[in-house]
């Protein structure tokens, strides 16, 4: 079982982590991203977006079971991330908790 909040942290300080709704469709859409990140409490439509997005790149999603306050500490930020890609991993697990 992969810590997700550890893994997110390692990521952001190994690897490459975009921050932000629009850098992450951005990134999705360039199909830089290895991975995307959704906080629980991302709006509905915005999550459709990433959805809809993710999937049609086949980029996998990472569930966050925190809120957006929760997610931008989890990612070594001090304020708030509704939603992160993944463009390099680094030395984490985190593609390991993420679905297709």
């Amino acid at each position: 079982m992969v810590d997700i909040s550890r893994a997110l942290r390692t990521a952001a300080k190994t690897g490459n982590v975009t921050l932000g709704l629009k850098e992450a469709l951005d990134a999705v859409g360039e199909a830089e991203a290895k991975a995307v990140v959704l906080s629980r409490n991302l709006p509905e439509a915005a999550r459709a977006d990433v959805l809809a997005a993710a999937e049609d790149q086949k980029v996998p999603v990472v569930e966050f079971q925190g809120t957006n306050v929760e997610l931008g500490p989890a990612l070594g930020e001090p304020f708030a991330v509704a939603t992160a890609a993944i463009l390099d991993p680094g030395e984490s697990e985190i593609l390991k908790a993420a679905k297709l």
